[in-house]
């Protein structure tokens, strides 16, 4: 289980892989979680059982195993039982990936080797990938990145241009949460170890960890760090005098780069801040994830569902603030968990981290568990402004370590129960099941994205259905096929290619309508390409399509206006252009534009 965990440490995180897979930043991390976790139902030696827990054990695997429960629910019932089960393309953390993770705890419950998700190997593996994953971010801050476009995460143009560096982790927010783990679980291994150069590697993971989660520029990363080392100084009583030449010196360091000429992309970061200081949309967010959940109060709308279930749900006021966003979460683990498996999955997930919240508290106390109580802590504030995603699920592990017995003991293995003779099997198959067709698909899919720079229609065409072919049910890529392929029409010279692409495309937005995850962009989507050849009677029926799907959303509506206007019917493109204006918040000139044009020529 300890070398198992190690493993899993460092290469969850640090894979990324652009020149294999087409969602590169998260397929592999899936995959590696999978079979790592398959291997562990063999590889684990099993104890003699429920009999052989202590209180403390069995508490946790009885809040496991309500979790598992109530995740199974919400995914039977779910309004979308395939995207539950497999996952949305931006984090795949749908029912087989989260279950997963709840067998990994369980597995390490059960061994009675709490040891073995945290133990020495384990902080050791985090803190060399910690150090890696921080140094790639440092880099990419300062311009320097061999795997990805830089173009991705800068924002803004000239003088205030700000950089969100992802590193391997796919978003800089997550980044910052991530390395909030490195940087105290590093605390951890230098209070831990008595060997030199481990203790380097800690006061590495911890030192590079904080640089770069400031280069991040995620707030409640920033924060947390903040809150975890006051907690952990106040709680410990470390010496005032001491703690105050360190804040100084730290203080004099971050000000002297703050204000030097390699602080400007952080500048710009600080200039964002002030024109943005709640933080984006989130307040209107969460009141209208606290409504949508409160529509399924017991099941939810099913795992992974949000983005799909969310534009039904999302308010007059935050279509106003921020006319053209997409909200793919919460951004809150507590609401996601409510909208997608219910208040009672919540309430059991709530009492999860209130037991490791206690034990986190009690551990601040004490010189060797100190840090990761620090880092539960700092984690969990974060995740109030973040999403679950595989690696800021390491949450599960600081937890789980706080559920069970701590030390560095490990239980004689026992004989093997009746029952792990059927589970290892079972789960063994569906992962390994799962991670080999997400690979193939994924891979398929970067060579139809190769085929498709190259012009190559018809051999992208065939290369994408057999991805259809290997991909897990619930998982979709239709909507980015059909954009990239219509783009590639319009470059054809070859008339029966062009129209072959049209085709395709077409046709790959209608399944996205079905079975995507973000059914309102689709619709919009399948709406221009109908207008695109002047089909103004499916254009209507795809933009009311989209309508339906996101109310609020000021596009569809703006769109309609000026497609109803084509066909002669100015009265009701006239009211269209008025909800649109509405719906936009009066804010974009365009859109006011074309009610002025509507309204005038209609009196």
């Amino acid at each position: 289980m300890a070398n198992l965990s190690a493993l899993l440490a460092v290469l969850i995180p640090i894979l990324a892989l652009p020149f294999w897979f087409f969602y590169f930043d998260i397929t592999p991390k899936a995959a590696v979680l999978l079979t790592g976790v398959a291997a562990g139902c063999w590889l684990i030696p099993a104890q003699s059982g429920w009999r052989a827990l202590d209180s403390k054990d069995r508490r946790a695997a009885l809040l496991v195993g309500l979790q598992i429960v109530f995740l199974s629910i919400a995914t039977a019932t779910s309004t979308h039982p395939a995207l539950s089960f497999s996952g949305s393309n931006w984090r795949r953390f749908g029912l087989v990936t989260q279950l997963a993770l709840f067998v990994l705890l369980l597995l390490a419950i059960l061994a009675r080797q709490s040891a073995g998700l945290l133990s020495r190997r384990a902080l050791r593996a985090i803190a060399v990938s910690g150090i890696a994953i921080a140094v790639y971010a440092i880099a990419q801050y300062f311009g320097y990145d061999l795997l990805l476009p830089s173009a991705a995460y800068h924002i803004g143009e000239g003088e205030w241009t700000i950089v969100r560096p992802p590193a391997t982790i796919g978003h800089a927010d997550y980044l910052g949460c991530y390395l909030l783990f490195t940087v105290f679980l590093g605390g951890s291994l230098l209070v831990r170890e008595a060997e030199r150069r481990w203790q380097w590697a800690g006061a590495g993971a911890a030192a590079l960890g904080g640089f770069a989660i400031v280069l991040s520029g995620t707030r409640s990363a920033i924060l947390g760090l903040l809150l975890g080392a006051s907690l952990l100084a106040m709680r410990r009583r470390l010496p005032v005098r001491r703690l105050a030449a360190l804040a100084i010196a730290a203080t004099a360091i971050m000000a002297a780069f703050y204000y030097s000429p390699w602080g400007l992309k952080l500048r710009g970061r600080t200039r964002w801040y002030m024109e943005d200081p709640r933080g984006g949309s989130r307040l209107y967010l969460w009141k209208d994830s606290l409504h949508m959940a409160a529509e399924r109060p017991v099941t939810g709308w099913g795992p992974e569902t949000f983005s799909a279930q969310f534009p039904q749900f999302q308010s007059l006021a935050l279509a106003q603030a921020y006319p053209d966003f997409y909200h793919e979460s919460p951004h809150n683990i507590f609401l996601d968990e409510a909208a997608g498996k219910g208040f009672p999955a919540a309430a059991c997930f709530l009492g999860w981290c209130a037991l490791a919240f206690a034990a986190a508290w009690r551990a601040l106390g004490h010189s060797r568990d100190a840090p990761i109580g620090a880092a539960f802590i700092a984690a969990t504030f974060s995740l109030q402004f973040n999403a679950f995603v595989l690696v800021t699920a390491y949450f599960y592990f600081v937890t789980g370590l706080f559920l069970m017995r701590t030390g560095d003991d490990v239980t004689p293995p026992s004989p093997r129960p009746k029952w792990q003779w059927i589970a290892a099997p079972a789960l063994s198959i569906l992962f390994v099941a799962f991670a080999v067709k997400l690979c193939i698909a994924d891979y398929l899919l970067l060579q139809v994205k190769s085929m498709l720079e190259k012009g190559d229609v018809v051999q992208a065409s065939q290369t994408y259905e057999r991805a259809r072919q290997w991909q897990p049910p619930g998982v979709n890529s239709d909507l980015y096929y059909s954009r990239v392929m219509h783009a590639n029409v319009r470059r054809q010279p070859d008339l029966l290619f062009a129209v072959k692409g049209w085709q395709e495309s077409v046709q790959a937005a209608i399944r996205a309508t079905q079975f995507g995850e973000d059914p309102h962009n689709a619709y919009y989507y399948l709406a221009s390409l109908y207008a695109g050849v002047n089909d103004r009677r499916d254009a209507e029926e795809s933009l009311r399509g989209a309508i339906r799907s996101a109310p609020n959303w000021f596009k569809p509506h703006w769109i309609l206006a000026q497609v109803l206007d084509a066909g002669g019917r100015r009265a009701e493109a006239a009211a269209e252009a008025a909800a649109a204006v509405e719906r936009s918040g009066g804010a974009l000139p365009e859109v006011n534009e074309t009610l002025r044009k509507l309204s005038s020529g209609s009196q």
